[in-house]
């Protein structure tokens, strides 16, 4: 095979898997528009209310002053997280 052979087999290719792609459909993620604002006001008041717990945590304030910190210091951000 020669050059231009190559470059043509390529370029069928490729056709082929465009079509491939126009012809395939995604499934919405959510079944309606009521679904995806309740996930969504879920997930953020989930993040609000870790936000909260972060700014009021005094073991993460005390953390966060600390220059040094050793393993069970990370340890205590890790559960402090959960």
């Amino acid at each position: 095979m020669n050059k231009k052979q190559f470059l043509n087999t390529y370029k069928k290719i490729d056709g082929l898997n465009e079509k491939k792609t126009e012809n395939t459909v995604k499934p919405p993620i959510y079944r309606s528009e009521h679904d995806e604002r309740l996930i969504k006001d879920f997930h953020y008041a989930k993040f609000q209310k870790n936000l909260q717990n972060a700014q009021n945590s005094d073991t993460l304030k005390a953390l966060l002053n600390k220059e040094d910190w050793s393993e069970e210091d990370t340890n205590t951000l890790l559960e402090s997280l959960r």
